[in-house]
């Protein structure tokens, strides 16, 4: 059995269940550190994100990146009750 930090059923996720759950996720700030980390530009993460491209590197990175994180949707209605 090999130390990994990702979950074993990380390779089992489609690319587009990759992106939907990076978008539910994403917070301030997380296009620059995934542009600084892959080492592409702002606008083609942007791009990647909002679909209009495909890159897998960029997605895994993103959601390795937001992960363990609660989605916003969740955030927001903790906050009413």
């Amino acid at each position: 059995m090999t130390n990994s930090n990702r979950p074993t059923s990380y390779a089992q996720l489609s690319y587009i269940q990759k992106v939907s759950r990076v978008n539910r996720k994403l917070r301030l700030g997380d296009i620059t550190k995934a542009a600084e980390t892959t080492g592409y530009s702002n606008q083609h993460v942007s791009d990647v994100v909002s679909g209009r491209r495909f890159n897998n590197s960029i997605v895994n990175a993103l959601y390795d990146m937001t992960r363990g994180r609660k989605s916003n949707v969740y955030k927001l209605s903790s906050l009413e009750a």
